[in-house]
Protein backbone atom coordinates (compact mmCIF):
# COMPACT_ATOMS: atom_id res chain seq x y z
CA UNK A 1 0.00 0.00 0.00
CA UNK A 2 1.21 3.79 -0.75
CA UNK A 3 1.84 6.01 2.31
CA UNK A 4 -0.42 7.99 3.73
CA UNK A 5 -1.98 11.33 2.39
CA UNK A 6 -2.98 12.50 6.09
CA UNK A 7 -1.42 13.91 9.09
CA UNK A 8 1.72 15.67 9.57
CA UNK A 9 4.38 14.91 7.72
CA UNK A 10 7.07 15.28 10.87
CA UNK A 11 5.81 11.60 12.44
CA UNK A 12 6.63 8.44 10.34
CA UNK A 13 3.33 6.89 8.79
CA UNK A 14 2.40 4.42 6.86
CA UNK A 15 0.38 1.01 6.46
CA UNK A 16 1.26 -1.80 8.79
CA UNK A 17 1.03 -5.13 7.40
CA UNK A 18 -0.80 -7.69 9.76
CA UNK A 19 1.55 -10.85 10.57
CA UNK A 20 -1.22 -12.81 12.47
CA UNK A 21 -4.84 -11.81 10.78
CA UNK A 22 -6.62 -13.95 13.53
CA UNK A 23 -5.64 -11.74 16.23
CA UNK A 24 -7.02 -8.83 14.53
CA UNK A 25 -10.18 -7.00 15.69
CA UNK A 26 -11.85 -5.55 12.20
CA UNK A 27 -10.08 -5.44 8.62
CA UNK A 28 -6.17 -6.38 8.51
CA UNK A 29 -6.15 -4.53 5.72
CA UNK A 30 -4.53 -0.91 5.53
CA UNK A 31 -3.98 -0.70 9.17
CA UNK A 32 -3.01 3.19 9.35
CA UNK A 33 0.37 3.97 12.57
CA UNK A 34 0.67 7.81 12.92
CA UNK A 35 3.78 7.34 14.32
CA UNK A 36 6.78 4.98 14.78
CA UNK A 37 6.13 4.47 18.08
CA UNK A 38 2.44 3.21 16.94
CA UNK A 39 3.91 1.03 14.22
CA UNK A 40 6.35 -0.52 17.25
CA UNK A 41 3.47 -1.08 19.40
CA UNK A 42 1.87 -3.07 16.74
CA UNK A 43 4.22 -5.19 15.42
CA UNK A 44 4.73 -6.06 19.85
CA UNK A 45 0.86 -6.51 19.69
CA UNK A 46 0.46 -8.59 16.85
CA UNK A 47 3.64 -11.07 17.88
CA UNK A 48 3.48 -11.13 21.24
CA UNK A 49 1.79 -14.83 21.82
CA UNK A 50 -0.30 -12.97 24.76
CA UNK A 51 -2.00 -10.68 22.79
CA UNK A 52 -5.47 -12.97 21.89
CA UNK A 53 -6.98 -9.90 20.06
CA UNK A 54 -5.99 -6.26 19.20
CA UNK A 55 -7.06 -3.43 16.59
CA UNK A 56 -6.23 0.16 16.29
CA UNK A 57 -8.49 2.91 16.70
CA UNK A 58 -11.09 0.40 16.46
CA UNK A 59 -13.62 2.32 19.27
CA UNK A 60 -14.68 4.80 19.96
CA UNK A 61 -15.55 7.14 22.95
CA UNK A 62 -17.69 10.14 23.30
CA UNK A 63 -16.15 13.17 25.39
CA UNK A 64 -17.27 16.73 26.37
CA UNK A 65 -15.28 19.50 25.92
CA UNK A 66 -15.42 22.52 28.58
CA UNK A 67 -18.19 24.05 26.46
CA UNK A 68 -20.17 20.32 27.09
CA UNK A 69 -20.29 20.26 23.60
CA UNK A 70 -19.82 16.18 22.31
CA UNK A 71 -16.53 15.17 20.51
CA UNK A 72 -15.08 11.43 19.48
CA UNK A 73 -12.37 9.63 20.18
CA UNK A 74 -10.53 7.03 18.98
CA UNK A 75 -7.65 5.71 21.30
CA UNK A 76 -4.59 4.69 19.60
CA UNK A 77 -5.22 0.82 20.60
CA UNK A 78 -7.52 -1.90 22.30
CA UNK A 79 -5.93 -5.32 23.13
CA UNK A 80 -6.97 -8.66 25.46
CA UNK A 81 -3.84 -10.57 26.91
CA UNK A 82 -3.83 -13.54 28.04
CA UNK A 83 -2.39 -13.48 32.14
CA UNK A 84 0.31 -15.98 31.99
CA UNK A 85 -0.52 -17.47 35.32
CA UNK A 86 -3.90 -17.84 34.49
CA UNK A 87 -5.47 -18.52 30.91
CA UNK A 88 -9.13 -18.04 31.31
CA UNK A 89 -8.11 -15.13 32.84
CA UNK A 90 -8.20 -12.27 30.07
CA UNK A 91 -7.58 -8.15 30.78
CA UNK A 92 -8.93 -5.56 27.84
CA UNK A 93 -7.00 -2.89 27.96
CA UNK A 94 -7.28 1.00 26.41
CA UNK A 95 -4.28 2.35 24.78
CA UNK A 96 -2.88 5.61 23.94
CA UNK A 97 1.04 7.01 22.88
CA UNK A 98 1.57 9.92 23.70
CA UNK A 99 5.31 11.89 23.80
CA UNK A 100 6.01 12.79 28.22
CA UNK A 101 5.46 16.65 27.28
CA UNK A 102 2.22 15.85 25.90
CA UNK A 103 0.80 14.20 28.93
CA UNK A 104 2.26 16.88 31.63
CA UNK A 105 0.78 20.66 31.94
CA UNK A 106 3.07 23.22 30.08
CA UNK A 107 4.98 25.80 32.17
CA UNK A 108 4.84 29.26 31.22
CA UNK A 109 7.75 30.24 29.29
CA UNK A 110 10.46 32.75 31.37
CA UNK A 111 10.51 34.56 27.86
CA UNK A 112 7.49 35.55 27.05
CA UNK A 113 8.09 35.88 23.20
CA UNK A 114 5.09 35.91 21.22
CA UNK A 115 6.25 32.61 19.63
CA UNK A 116 6.42 31.36 23.47
CA UNK A 117 3.29 32.71 24.18
CA UNK A 118 1.51 30.63 21.30
CA UNK A 119 3.18 27.54 21.49
CA UNK A 120 2.40 27.66 25.06
CA UNK A 121 -1.11 28.69 24.88
CA UNK A 122 -1.64 25.66 22.25
CA UNK A 123 0.49 23.15 24.42
CA UNK A 124 -2.03 24.06 27.34
CA UNK A 125 -5.21 23.89 25.14
CA UNK A 126 -4.27 19.99 24.14
CA UNK A 127 -3.17 18.93 27.81
CA UNK A 128 -6.75 20.36 29.01
CA UNK A 129 -8.55 18.47 25.71
CA UNK A 130 -6.57 15.30 26.52
CA UNK A 131 -7.54 15.48 29.96
CA UNK A 132 -10.60 15.23 28.91
CA UNK A 133 -10.55 12.41 26.47
CA UNK A 134 -8.87 10.51 28.43
CA UNK A 135 -11.13 11.33 31.88
CA UNK A 136 -13.86 10.05 29.29
CA UNK A 137 -11.46 6.76 28.62
CA UNK A 138 -11.45 5.85 31.89
CA UNK A 139 -14.73 6.48 32.90
CA UNK A 140 -15.39 4.34 29.36
CA UNK A 141 -13.16 1.72 30.98
CA UNK A 142 -14.23 1.24 34.70
CA UNK A 143 -17.67 0.73 33.23
CA UNK A 144 -16.48 -2.41 31.27
CA UNK A 145 -13.89 -3.62 33.50
CA UNK A 146 -11.31 -2.64 30.84
CA UNK A 147 -7.90 -1.08 32.17
CA UNK A 148 -6.58 2.01 30.74
CA UNK A 149 -3.06 2.86 29.92
CA UNK A 150 -1.16 6.13 28.67
CA UNK A 151 1.98 4.94 27.32
CA UNK A 152 5.24 7.28 26.66
CA UNK A 153 8.34 7.11 24.86
CA UNK A 154 10.07 6.12 28.80
CA UNK A 155 7.32 3.36 28.63
CA UNK A 156 8.43 1.83 25.15
CA UNK A 157 11.99 2.56 26.34
CA UNK A 158 11.73 0.15 29.06
CA UNK A 159 9.56 -2.58 27.94
CA UNK A 160 12.64 -2.53 24.87
CA UNK A 161 9.70 -1.84 22.20
CA UNK A 162 11.65 1.44 21.27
Amino acid sequence: MAKPKIGNKNYHQGYYVVKNPEKFLGNPQGVLYRSSWEFRFMFYLDMNPKIRKWNSEGLTIVWKDMQNKSHRYYPDFYYEMIDPKDPNIVEKVIVEIKPMRETQKPVRPVNETLKALRNYEYGYKMYMKNKLKWGAALEYCQKRGYKFVLITEEHLKKAGIL
